[in-house]
Order: structure tokens, then sequence, then C-alpha cells
């Protein structure tokens, strides 16, 4: 049947690909991936024979005419999206074409299969519900900041990448922000050097050395700070002094910053360059 099928592989563990998947690879007519050769070794070793079947790749740097271009051949004929691991949503370039097809009345499936996000929520032994998921860290330093204080301010289970470069550095940081926070690193999730480790921040500098810089990581962070109200006293006296002088940059500021969570220098900042 023509149109778009996004194809999630597997993280690690060949056996992790669906019967599914197999079905889907086997009997597709043009197949899009991010690394062409990832995908035909994958082929390989599931003896899956390319003959009469186009590969080309797409990524995050490919033309808006190529990404067109997928969606018309999708019209009549089987595509598959993938990615090198995983889910082709997830931190990866397939959003702006799902969101084509919808646009354009092309056909859209999904073949799910292993996630990071949800078998390093599974390992955790972190609260499921509710969770939120970040993708990679902005590299950035006052975006990353931002990071920082919004799950510091929002409550749940927070799930992100990070790069195995950068990835105690950020580890470091955020525990010294947050040392009663619970802390999960998840490394190499379904291969052979699967680590998990799990830790009060307070603790990360006496566990920082079993954790080995190797391979693809999964951060976990567990807020159990729940607001109750978001009408705590501190909000309602801003509202009063709105209310009595005004909406001042500087209170409003403060006021948005006390319900988004965000850097009320931030707000400020944006409320005067919107004058």
């Amino acid at each position: 049947m023509p149109g778009l099928y996004l194809v999630t592989t597997p993280i690690g563990n060949i056996k992790d690909l669906t019967p599914r998947a197999l079905d889907a690879i086997k009997s597709c007519d043009v197949a899009f991936c991010e690394d062409t050769r990832v995908f035909k070794k994958l082929c390989s070793m599931l003896e899956v024979d390319l003959a009469g079947k186009h590969v080309n790749s797409f990524h995050d740097h490919s033309s808006e005419q190529k990404l067109s271009g997928i969606v018309e051949l999708a019209r009549t004929k089987k595509c598959l999206f993938l990615s090198d691991a995983g889910s082709p949503i997830i931190s990866d370039p397939a959003y702006p074409l799902i969101q084509m097809c919808l646009t354009k009345g092309v056909e859209l499936h999904s073949v799910p299969g292993v996630s990071s996000i949800v078998t390093a929520l599974e390992l955790s032994g972190l609260a499921p519900i509710p969770f939120h998921f970040h993708g990679f860290l902005a590299r950035d330093k006052s975006k990353k900041n931002k990071d920082f204080d919004m799950i510091g301010n929002v409550y749940g289970t927070h799930i992100f990448f990070e790069g195995v470069s950068r990835v105690l550095k950020t580890i470091e940081d955020m525990s010294n922000l947050y040392p009663e926070f619970d802390f999960v690193v998840a490394r190499e999730l379904t291969k052979e050097f699967e680590s998990v480790y799990r830790f009060k921040g307070r603790d990360f500098e006496s566990v920082k050395a079993d954790i080995v810089e190797k391979g693809e990581f999964v951060v976990l962070i567990h807020n159990p700070l729940k607001n109750e109200s978001l009408m705590d006293e501190k909000l309602v006296d801003l509202a009063q002094d709105i209310m009595d002088h005004g909406p001042r940059p500087k209170t409003l500021s403060k006021l948005l910053a006390k319900i988004t969570g965000e850097n009320n220098k931030d707000i400020y900042k944006r409320l005067n360059l919107s004058k």
C-alpha cells in the first residue's frame, strides 16, 4: 500500500526488530534513511535482498525540495523512513515530513518498535507519570541553563539525551543544583555493555568514577516537588501588585517567571524588546 511508513529500528539488539518492521523493509519500494550504509548493513544482517529497491539518504540538512519529493513519491509508492536506531521521530528529521504528509493528504503509517526513552524509564525505577522528554539538551550555556531551571520547576521524571563528551559535566552541574533529586544514567541500552546507574544528586561524586564514558546515554532526573497550587502567596502578591499599580515590566516578568519556570530576567528583556 502506498504511503509513508515510519519504521523503528533496533537501538542495539537486532532481535528487537519487530516482524512488522521486517515485512515493511522487505516489501518497500523506496527507503529513506539517516545513513544508507547503516541501513544496508542492517538489511545484510537480516538477509533482506535490496534488489529493485531504491535506498536514499535523508537528514537534518536535506532540502525542502527533497522533502516535497518524498511526499509526492509516497502517493504512489511504499516509502520507508528510518533512523539508524530507534524511532525516526525522536531527535531525527521526520517531523516536518510527517506534517507535510498530513497537510497534503498522503497516507501515514507507524511501524513501532523499541524506544530508548521507554526502555530507560522502565529500568530507572523512577515514577513514570508524568514524564517529560527533552531530546538533546542545548549546547549554548544560556539555553542549557533554561533547561536546568525548567527541570527544577516542573514535577515529574525528566528524560534527555546527552553526548559522551558532555554527559558527566552536565550531570555534575545538575546534581549540584538538585542534590535531593533522584538521578539515573542509562548507558548502551539493549547492548552487550548496558549499564544503569542510580543515585541521588548529592551522591554523584561517589559514583562518577563508575560511569564508563563510552557509547550512548539517556539521563533521567525525577523532580519530586509538586506544586500543590500555582496560587501560592508570592504569586498572589505579584498579581495584587499589578492590580494596584498596573502591569510594570519588572513585576510582570516576575509573575510570568513564577508561572512558567523561566528566568525572570530573560522575560524582562523580551518584554522590553517587544515595546
